[in-house]
């Protein structure tokens, strides 16, 4: 088994007063852990009880066959929410300096961390942490399919993909490993969070709703490094600007690999393609892993991934035969996170349907268009939805020479209209059936359809998953009107 940091204990917080603000899913987890740890808790959320109720009672339930309760402040945050805390947890989508009463706990100099601080901090396995702007769910995902052929005695996958890392943490032995996709909103409130091996991936604006600047973005994302020592592993992207310019920071502790789609030369980089075919410097010496074709993965940001995916396995001793077989064995459809990020759905009369509503930022919805298969004008692109402070100046170039119709749809159709309709015919729907319908009209065989949304769904959806549904449905619904 290779050599990875793990805690040899874990952190005590038997005794202690927790406040657990957010009780969505990372909250409920954490609540049952730190239960199981001794803590006494509060939760607290915006919903009401009468919202929460099948949730409240499940906790409720969990804390009875502990000998213990809890108390809830919901439907809103008042003092009593921090007055006794000796610590506050908060769950991802818990925004700490927008929130009135937290600002006030961090006056009050009362220690506010995320889920993933804590559960990591009982968490006797290593911890791989992947993150990035685009493919992170990808990369975690083969990944974990990768070391399931290495010497762990267990693989578990966590984060945004899978379940919280709390809810399965204390379950975990030091034979074990944990995969987990980390966003912004997971790192931001770490402190001591140290992954054996981190991997940043690419780094584009996005989230700046949230975070208020790109600065502050890079600043939670970085902290993925912030603990690691030359004992651990960090695999970053040598063509990604920002993570390229980490190699040379100084800022880096952990040992460095590199990976690369267009560069060989540079005797940093460890994972390389040349003509699609995937190779590993290795000791001076170049050792084939797999030909891209051969695997069921699509795209030029896939196979970056890929890269990155190979490079975490090589690190922890999974040979290269068994890496091969891996990569030709995986298929996205098979795994319900990657349902909906460029997925071909359908084909009409030789017109391709791409299902890409998972593409919530512009650098997703970039890596979409590199994707295509055809470098002409041949491509019906569907944007729109939440704009989270979107600059939309990196798809221009794109735009021009691969869009021959952008339709709109959501409620940002102004700003996108605003950068691009000088370069693309612009089209506005109100609905998701009416896009795919007039995105059909503009059509002819050979082209493709794409939903790469570039923002979030909230403004018309559920969720990604519930867009790419709806995109879905439009296009069965014109396949039976084309039928009759």
């Amino acid at each position: 088994m290779p050599h990875l940091f793990r805690r040899t204990h874990r952190t005590i917080l038997s005794g202690q007063q927790i406040s657990v603000f957010g009780l969505g899913r990372s909250g409920v987890a954490i609540t049952k852990l730190l239960i199981s740890l001794g803590a006494n808790i509060l939760g607290t959320d915006n919903r009401s009880a009468e919202m929460l109720r099948p949730l409240i009672d499940n906790l409720n339930d969990f804390a009875l066959s502990k000998g213990v309760t809890i108390d809830f402040i919901l439907g809103g945050h008042n003092d009593d929410c921090i007055n006794k805390a000796d610590l506050i947890i908060v769950s991802p989508g818990v925004a700490v300096n927008k929130i009135p009463i937290l600002r006030r706990a961090t006056e009050k100099e009362i220690p506010i961390l995320s889920e993933l601080e804590v559960a990591s901090s009982v968490c006797l396995a290593p911890i791989i942490a992947i993150t990035g702007t685009k493919g992170k769910t990808t990369t975690a995902i083969l990944t974990a399919e990768i070391l399931k052929k290495g010497n762990f005695k267990r693989v578990f996958l966590a984060g945004n993909i899978g379940q919280p890392l709390s809810s399965f943490a204390l379950g975990l032995t030091a034979e074990d490993v944990v995969v987990t996709e980390v966003s912004s909103f997971q790192l931001e409130m770490t402190s001591c969070f140290r992954p054996a091996i981190s991997a940043i991936l690419n780094l584009s604006p996005d989230h700046l709703d949230r975070h208020g600047s790109f600065a502050l973005y890079q600043q939670a994302k970085n902290k993925i490094y912030a603990n690691q020592t030359s004992d651990d592993w960090i695999i970053l992207n040598a063509d990604d600007p920002y993570t390229k310019s980490l190699v040379s920071s100084k800022k880096i502790n952990a040992r460095t690999v590199l990976f690369s789609l267009t560069d060989q030369r540079n005797d940093q980089i460890r994972l390389y393609q040349r003509d699609g075919i995937i190779y590993l410097k290795d000791h001076r010496s170049t050792k084939f892993v797999a030909e891209y074709a051969s695997t069921n993965l699509q795209g030029q940001h896939n196979l970056a991934n890929a890269l990155a995916s190979v490079s975490i396995g090589k690190i922890c001793g999974v040979s290269i035969q068994c890496m091969r077989q891996s990569l030709q064995v995986f298929d996205t459809s098979t795994h319900l996170p990657l349902q909906h990020a460029f997925q071909q759905v359908s084909s009409i009369n030789q017109i391709r349907f791409i299902d890409d509503s998972k593409a919530t930022n512009v650098a997703a919805t970039k890596a979409a268009l590199e994707s295509v298969p055809s470098t002409q004008k041949h491509t019906i692109l569907i944007m729109g939805g939440y704009d989270k402070g979107n600059d939309y100046s990196p798809l221009v170039e794109l735009i021009k020479l691969r869009v021959k119709v952008l339709i709109l749809l959501g409620e940002n159709t102004k700003t996108i209209r605003n950068a691009l309709s000088q370069h693309v015919v612009t089209v506005d729907e109100p609905t998701m059936d009416l896009a795919v319908q007039k995105a059909y009209e503009h059509a002819r065989p050979g082209d493709i359809i794409l939903l790469s949304p570039a923002n979030a769904s909230f403004d018309m959806f559920s969720d990604y998953k519930a867009r790419g549904q709806a995109f879905q449905t439009a296009i069965n619904n014109l396949k039976k009107t084309n039928e009759n």
